[in-house]
């Protein structure tokens, strides 16, 4: 019996090692100095990181309206990232330009613009990735006065913010890298 239960077993294993990629993980948040958002990530100790903004609208469909977003992405030198919106990017890191890549369907292509600036009414998703992708962070100008000067806005499962201090999502953060 133990024969049978073992080819089944190592069969089985690849499987299992395959069909899993690591979930999303609470890796980036919000925060707000000097008034200005600032994307905070950490970086799981990674040699390449990203992290950016895009307006999330959803208005229209995928390949018939722009992309709008502002990303920066390089070679992290400390553990926890801290970005500037619009601002300069850390040491060894640098603004990626805007690209068009191809649409849901064949001949359509996606117009990839710049993000420069932060508009009142519109919702925008703040993402980033290192050794993981990071759960995304949607806010829109009003939620800025509601993150004071230890806390960020930080991912509530997939679907959900809250504010926190920035020591408790640094701490919940360092726990999944």
């Amino acid at each position: 019996m133990g024969r049978r239960r073992r080819p089944l077993i190592l069969l089985a294993l690849p499987l299992l090692l395959t069909a899993c990629t690591p979930p999303d993980e609470p890796l980036v948040a919000l925060a707000v100095q000097d008034g200005r958002p600032v994307g905070v990530l950490v970086t799981c100790d990674d040699d390449f990181a990203q992290l950016g903004v895009f307006e999330n609208d959803h208005q229209g469909e995928p390949g018939q309206r722009p992309l709008i977003q502002w990303d920066v992405s390089g070679q992290p030198t400390t553990e926890v990232v801290e970005v500037t919106l619009f601002g300069q990017p850390p040491e060894g890191w640098e603004v990626d330009e805007p690209v068009d890549f191809p649409g849901p369907e064949p001949g359509v292509e996606v117009d990839v613009q710049l993000l420069t600036e932060l508009r009142p009414g519109v919702t925008y998703t703040l993402d980033g990735s290192s050794r993981r992708r990071a759960i995304s962070v949607d806010f829109t100008l009003a939620d800025l006065p509601r993150i004071g000067p230890d806390h960020v806005l930080a991912p509530r499962g997939h679907d959900d913010t809250k504010v926190i201090s920035r020591d408790a999502f640094l701490r919940k953060a360092r726990d999944k890298c």
